[in-house]
């Protein structure tokens, strides 16, 4: 097998890599570039780069409640509740229930203390979306 001639490569000293992506001889960037490069050229096949990727909505939880006309699909967390608002799902799930005091400042000048309470979670994983196929995705809820 024959690999070619390399003689023409310059490879830069190491005095010549002073910045983090000067280190490496292929950046992510000149990567790209040579990928879009191949795609203009017709090595990539078309239905490849054609092919859409569709992440469809989750199927929220069977757990909900009302408030002012909106459901909520959400449940409570504690040990041997399901913290994810997701349902068919299997991954990682962070919650965080932050309860504290802010201080508001009226158009007039004069403060008041308000009281806040904040239900945070994350969830990064495999689910069952509305399309009954399997999807990876990541979500947030504030």
């Amino acid at each position: 097998m024959r690999y070619g001639n390399f003689e023409h490569l310059v490879i830069p000293s190491r005095a010549e890599m002073v910045t983090r992506h000067a280190r490496h001889v292929l950046s992510r960037r000149a990567f790209m570039g040579s990928m879009v490069a191949a795609a203009g050229a017709g090595l990539v096949p078309a239905a490849a780069l054609a092919a859409k990727k569709t992440n469809p909505a989750p199927q929220p939880t069977p757990t909900s409640f009302t408030v002012a006309g909106l459901t909520f699909h959400l449940g409570s967390f504690g040990p041997g509740l399901d913290p994810s608002a997701i349902n068919d799902f299997n991954g990682k799930v962070g919650v965080a229930d932050v309860q504290g005091t802010g201080t508001a400042t009226n158009p007039d000048g004069s403060t008041e203390t308000l009281l806040f309470d904040t239900d945070m979670r994350f969830m990064s994983g495999v689910y069952v979306g509305v399309d009954g196929a399997v999807h990876h995705g990541a979500f947030a809820l504030v």
